[in-house]
Formats: structure tokens, C-alpha cells, sequence
């Protein structure tokens, strides 16, 4: 699990496999166990494995890591530059995260931060590195007698910038994440564990911040959660009555959860506090008993967060558009292609080449637009009728419109409702899809 919710990984390590590969294994290690000590919990740095081009999609799984990623390390040198995949790939990937990111992460702690960091391993001449995320400072790892050797002075002076810069960025992407306090940290029955980490997964995947996340001022942890959880079993912690009452004053939403050994307990303790969390006087409280699943203790929990605006799901990476239409057509692709590349700095597009996923994008995407050119009428019926009940945003865009449409669209717009339609005629007009896009920018 990473370090800033809401991610996969905390740092992309991007170099060229023309580099030292044993220098940037080295270098990475240190990484991580400089991470591990000074954040007191594991930092998740992706690097890819030495076999996974011949092993695996990497030109899908690099892409996807990338995006997922909180930070872009990259390791620039001549070999880097000279990588059309290191620098149109996986630098363009990133770059693309960067709206979404200054989205969710607002405020002076932000301002014009990058969520890079550039640290040269080889003499690049020109310095034409500098043209990759203009606005970072070169961390350097080499001087005119070659790159660093890991251990020695010149690398430590150089690391010791690197985490000076990397782990105060990882701290205010953290602490920036809205906290929940779910109790107890690490309960001992399997009913528990269970609930619990479907919730903490749930909630980081949501960019949502679990405390407590250190074993001391618990207190203070819970007074600075916007909801508490308390997750209780067969056994007595005499710690959850003072927490009860710090959440009962801090008026704020908290939610006690029953376990079906916590119902039946037959340590007297427990029944007591059972007893007196239920009956306790709280407008806040929600008090969901062992009749009630994990399942909807998480849907109770999202309901009350509501959810936070900086609890962004997805915050890695630009807004998914699923372009429904006839591949099969070249007229029907060119028309895709002009709505791909008109709005591509600021959404991605997934196109119906794997009939499998039709019924997932529909869903799962931010917004489903479906284009009618050259297609039979019947074909456009049928799927306006998924593209209608889809999830989010969605749309309808029909090329050079003519009477024999005509008859299709008018019933297409009588059940229209909340689809927006959208007609070109003769050259490609992107204004008309602003209708479109404009429901998807408001719901980023």
C-alpha cells in the first residue's frame, strides 16, 4: 500500500535500460530503505523488473504505473534522451497527470510544485534534460569523472538532497488527504481484520487518509478526523470509552460497528461498553449491530463522508472518455480520431476494440459519447440505448445529420433526457462537443 492514499505507488523510477542497471538497483534499495526509516512506514517505489518487457504488456503496465504514481523520479542522461519511450511515453504519462493533481493538492504547500523530481546521472549535453518539467532544480548524481558510485561521499551528498526533497513532498501529499479515524489499528479477531481492511482499502483507494497511524496522543489523532469508526468484537479495550467521548464532543460524524462475536460476548467488560456505546446520547453516532454486513458499514461510511471534495478516486491521471462506435468503418475511425486529438491534453479515450470491455467502459468511464456517421440506423438505436443508461456523462454525436436520419433522431431525443446531442455538419466543429466535455470538467 502506498504512502499517499489514493495511489498505487509514491515513486515512479524512470531511467534507460541503457543505463547501469546495477547502479539504479542500488540506488533504488537505498531509496526505499531512506523512505522506510524516515517516514516510520514502507514508501512504495515502482521500478520495473529487469525480465518484463519480454515477460509482460509493458507498454500497458509502464503507462499504468506511471499514472498511478504520486511522484515521477527520473533519471536523465544521454541514453535517457535518446529513448523515445522514456521521454514520449512514460515523461508524457506523467505530464498528464498534473491537472488532476493540482486539483486534489491546493494551497501555498503546492504551489508550483511539480511532483518530480529530476536527478541526472551522466553528462547531458546542452543540458537539453532541462527541457523535461522546465521547472525542476537537477539533483546531480555526477561530476566530469562519471556517475557516483552508491556509498561514496559525492553519492551521499547527492542523496542526502534527494530525500530532503522527496520525503517533505510525500509528507504534505499525505497530510493533505482527509483522515479517518477507524479503531482499533490492528484488532486480533479474523471478523475484525476483515472488516477493517475492506474499509482501509476502500477509504485509501478514495485518497482518504486511516489514522491512527502511530500507537501514541490517540486522542488528538481522532479530534483531527473528519469521521471515526469503531469496530467492535468479542474482547474489551478500555481505551474505546475515552475515544467514545472524545468523538461525542468533537460533534462530528463516528460509527460503531458490532462484530457477531461482539453480540454474543461473554466477557462482562464488553457487555457493559456494548451497552453503553448503543444507549449513549450522540446526534453524530450510528450504531450498526452485527445484523449489519461489512458491506454496509463501508456504504454507511461513504454516505457520511459525502464524500470529501479532496477524496478524488481515480487521481491518477486524466479523465476517461469511452468513444463508442463502428471500427470496423474508416469513416467512422477518422471521426473518432478527430474528437481524440481535438480534447487529448485533457482526457483519454478508450475506443470498442475489445468487444469484452463494452459493458465495463459504459460503466466505469467518466463520460460515454457514442458517434453515428455511416452506421445503420438500427446499430445507433440499439446502442443509444446502453449509451442511456449508462453511468456519468454521455452523449451523442452525429455526423453530417440528413433527412434520413431524421426519423431516428426525433425518437432519439424524445428519450434523450439528460444525453447531450450534438450535430456536425461538414468540417469538424470541437465547439459543439463543449456541451460534452463541460459535464465531465464539472465532475472532476
Amino acid at each position: 500500500m502506498a504512502f499517499v492514499p489514493g495511489y498505487k505507488h509514491d515513486v515512479f523510477v524512470s531511467y534507460a535500460h541503457g543505463d547501469n542497471r546495477e547502479w539504479i538497483s542500488r540506488f533504488v534499495g537505498r531509496l526505499e530503505s531512506a523512505l522506510k526509516n524516515k517516514l516510520g512506514d514502507s514508501a512504495d517505489v515502482w521500478l520495473d523488473d529487469s525480465d518484463l518487457r519480454e515477460t509482460r504488456n509493458f507498454q500497458k503496465e509502464i503507462p499504468e504505473s506511471v499514472t498511478s504514481a504520486a511522484v515521477f523520479l527520473f533519471l536523465p542522461s544521454p541514453a535517457y534522451l535518446r529513448s523515445q519511450y522514456c521521454v514520449e511515453i512514460e515523461c508524457r504519462a506523467f505530464a498528464d497527470t498534473l491537472p488532476s493533481k493540482r486539483a486534489r493538492f491546493t494551497g501555498q504547500d503546492f504551489t508550483n510544485e511539480e511532483y518530480a523530481v529530476r536527478c541526472p546521472i551522466e553528462q547531458v549535453d546542452n543540458n537539453e534534460h532541462w527541457q523535461l518539467f522546465p521547472g525542476l532544480t537537477d539533483i546531480p548524481f555526477f561530476d566530469a569523472t562519471g556517475t557516483h558510485a552508491v556509498g561514496k561521499p559525492k553519492f551521499e551528498r547527492s542523496f542526502s538532497e534527494l530525500t530532503q526533497s522527496l520525503l517533505p513532498l510525500l509528507k504534505r501529499m499525505r497530510n493533505h488527504c482527509t483522515p479517518v479515524f477507524v479503531y482499533p489499528p490492528n484488532p486480533e479477531e479474523d471478523e475484525l481484520k476483515k472488516a477493517r481492511a475492506s474499509l482501509v482499502n476502500e477509504l485509501t483507494d478514495m485518497s482518504y487518509r486511516v489514522l491512527p497511524d502511530r500507537y501514541v496522543n490517540l486522542p488528538d489523532q481522532l479530534r483531527e478526523a473528519s469521521l471515526a469508526v469503531f469496530l467492535q468484537g468479542e474482547k474489551y479495550d478500555s481505551t474505546v470509552k475515552e475515544l467514545a467521548e472524545v468523538a461525542r464532543q468533537q460533534g462530528r460524524p463516528w460509527v460503531v460497528w458490532c462484530s457477531s462475536l461482539g453480540e454474543t460476548t461473554k466477557v462482562p467488560e464488553q457487555m457493559v461498553q456494548l451497552e453503553f456505546l448503543e444507549q449513549m446520547e450522540a446526534p453524530k453516532k450510528t450504531y450498526l449491530n452485527a445484523g449489519q454486513s461489512p458491506d454496509k458499514l463501508k456504504e454507511e461510511v461513504r454516505s457520511l463522508l459525502n464524500p470529501d471534495p479532496r477524496a478524488i478516486a481515480g487521481a491518477g491521471g486524466k479523465r476517461r472518455v469511452y468513444l463508442v462506435y463502428k471500427s470496423a468503418n474508416r469513416a467512422e475511425r477518422m471521426n473518432a480520431g478527430r474528437i481524440a486529438t481535438s480534447f487529448e491534453k485533457e482526457f483519454r479515450f478508450d475506443h470498442p476494440d475489445d468487444p469484452a470491455q463494452h459493458t465495463a467502459l459504459l460503466t466505469g468511464s467518466d463520460g460515454v459519447l457514442l458517434l453515428w456517421g455511416n452506421a445503420e440506423e438500427d446499430w445507433c438505436a440499439h446502442e443509444f440505448e446502453a449509451v442511456a443508461r449508462s453511468a456519468r456523462a454521455k452523449g451523442l454525436c452525429v455526423f453530417d445529420p440528413k433527412e434520413a436520419k431524421n426519423a431516428v433522431l426525433e425518437q432519439i431525443r424524445k428519450k434523450a433526457g439528460d444525453v447531450c446531442i450534438a450535430e456536425q455538419f461538414g468540417n469538424f466543429d470541437r465547439s459543439r462537443l463543449e456541451q460534452f466535455f463541460n459535464l465531465i470538467r464539472r465532475s472532476a
